[in-house]
């Protein structure tokens, strides 16, 4: 053993002079402590109370441990939690269920009331985003809706959901009609400004249609247990999806159906085109639809306000069969306002009417 090797070179060490002894004494004893001390610390062992080996872990910790996976977070982590869940959840219908939180949120809990549905869509959409990267795609799609939403909170409307670059939003204020009308007409302002960005950047303007209906609902929670989503369910969503296609058909950039024109506080504060009773996909009745020109260029607002009396006499004109007459009206509005949509529209049916009757 290296130990009894140093003891018996200090018992030899008594004949060597004095110098050298102390030498070997410097030496030894250093050496000679750690390898005690290191001996020391192999034969240690470490008390446990319970008796368990020191390497391993008692019960009560297993259990302790398995406990913590259930425990509540601390509140400054459950409010981060909420706020995250609550950007995929809207507050406002967390509110109209009178829930506090999402966690509160069950399948089936639902709400049955009178709202006015905002749907809007791009005109062009899909050769649009199949022009560019999935990557520049996103960025535009997002671009897009940080000017819009924005304008639909600001309104007292939310977003239920987002369908590509379509955008189902509700208002389920009393005055709804009103707002999501001044919502659609403040977007078609800030889209005239965002085309004249995108213009001098090299970029097409981007055209929108917004469909806007006031009906009865159902607000609510569908799912499985492990994938729920909050959702409306109502013919009424149907039909403002229905009159958001017609302003596509109508070539216009906003329409309303005639329940929402009648929930209007104030009608008169708006300029507006009577597009006539059409029949849309889906339902037996006829539906009244109006173009609200608020919002769009100034000069087609004044074209559209000059042609008016010529539209309305040809709806009129048209109605009554008197096919002759709508046509002579139809062709007089397309004479102020080459292009018009609607006015081609019904000029054609015109002729179908009388070709059909010869």
């Amino acid at each position: 053993m290296l130990a009894e090797f140093f003891l018996r070179l200090l018992s030899q060490a008594s004949g060597l002079t004095v110098p050298l002894s102390l030498f070997l004494l410097a030496l030894v004893f250093p050496v000679l402590f750690i390898l005690i001390f290191r001996r020391l610390l192999l034969n240690r062992k470490i008390p446990s109370e319970s008796g368990n080996p020191p390497d391993e872990i008692p019960a009560e910790l297993e259990e302790l441990e398995a406990a913590d996976d259930d425990m509540p977070l601390p509140p400054a982590e459950a409010d981060h939690a909420a706020r995250r869940l609550n950007s995929f959840i809207p507050v406002e219908f967390l509110h109209l269920l009178k829930k506090k939180s999402v966690a509160e949120l069950k399948l089936g809990d639902h709400l049955k009331q009178e709202m006015t549905i905002f749907f809007s869509d791009i005109r062009q959409f899909t050769e649009l985003f199949e022009s560019l990267s999935p990557e520049e795609g996103f960025k535009f799609i997002n671009s897009y809706l940080t000017r819009v939403v924005p304008v639909i909170v600001e309104y007292g409307g939310f977003v239920d959901k987002y369908i590509g670059d379509a955008v189902l939003a509700l208002f389920p204020q009393s005055n709804g009609a009103d707002m999501a009308v001044q919502a659609s007409i403040e977007i078609q302002k800030r889209l005239r400004e965002y085309n004249n960005h995108r213009t001098k950047s090299g970029y097409r303007k981007l055209e929108i249609g917004v469909g806007i209906h006031t009906g009865v609902l159902i607000l609510g929670v569908v799912g499985v247990h492990n994938r729920m989503q909050n959702t409306v369910i109502s013919d009424a969503v149907n039909l403002a999806s229905r009159v958001e296609g017609l302003t596509k058909a109508f070539g216009v950039s906003m329409a309303i159906s005639g329940q929402t024109f009648q929930k209007l506080e104030h009608p008169e504060d708006y300029m507006f085109r009577y597009l006539g009773n059409v029949k849309v996909k889906g339902k037996g009745e006829p539906t009244r639809v109006y173009e609200i020109l608020n919002g769009i260029d100034d000069e087609q607002v004044e074209k559209k306000m000059q042609t008016n009396r010529f539209f309305e006499q040809g709806l009129f004109s048209f109605v009554q069969k008197n096919y002759t007459e709508a046509m002579e009206n139809f062709t007089s509005v397309l004479d102020i306002l080459p292009g018009d949509l609607a006015a081609c529209i019904y000029l054609e049916h015109c002729e179908e009417k009388l070709a059909n009757n010869k």
